[in-house]
């Protein structure tokens, strides 16, 4: 009953990735700068990483994890064994005057093993869960991602890229 359940959700999120990949556009597109002030120099400078409730600016984008939770699932949908489903609430505004894609498969997790995957499928934050679209300037949005991680993992770190990050740089959030 599950994988009839999952597999059309996952053709869907795959199908509107394709989509609203395509459509993404950079804040950082125009280099005459007319928008720009000097204080962007200083936006664009990223900290190796952000704690959870720490926002982090970086052209024109603002992302905040603002919340933190771990489930053994339920009775229908639980982690394998000796893992646990990671449930991470992030807030993402948009604050340049050309829309922004938005997408779960963004986001990334590495753990203590130095692995670093993909967000999993899991009804477990069906209610909550960051769908992808694009934010109009001044648009925000809020939403869960959620993985499956090693139980009590204590070096996990959320990681953020997409192609607003042409310079190959990546927000990254302590998780634990």
């Amino acid at each position: 009953m599950k994988k009839i359940i999952v597999l059309p959700i996952l053709l869907i999120m795959i199908l509107t990735l394709g989509a609203c990949g395509t459509s993404t556009q950079s804040s950082s597109g125009n280099n005459g700068g007319t928008t720009s002030n000097n204080s962007n120099s200083n936006k664009d400078k990223l900290k190796d990483s952000y704690a959870v409730g720490e926002t982090a600016k970086y052209k024109d984008v603002e992302m905040t994890v603002t919340k933190v939770n771990k489930s053994n699932g339920t009775e229908y949908d639980k982690p394998k064994d000796g893992m646990e489903f990671v449930i991470v609430t992030v807030k993402i505004k948009n604050n340049s005057s050309k829309n922004l894609a938005y997408n779960p498969f963004y986001f990334k997790m590495k753990n203590s093993k130095g692995q670093i995957e993909d967000g999993t499928f899991s009804m477990v934050n069906q209610d909550t869960a960051l769908k992808s679209g694009e934010l109009a300037q001044g648009g925000e949005v809020e939403g869960t991602v959620i993985f499956e991680e090693p139980v009590g993992d204590n070096a996990l770190m959320l990681q953020y890229q997409d192609n607003v990050f042409i310079d190959n740089a990546k927000l990254q959030f302590k998780i634990s």
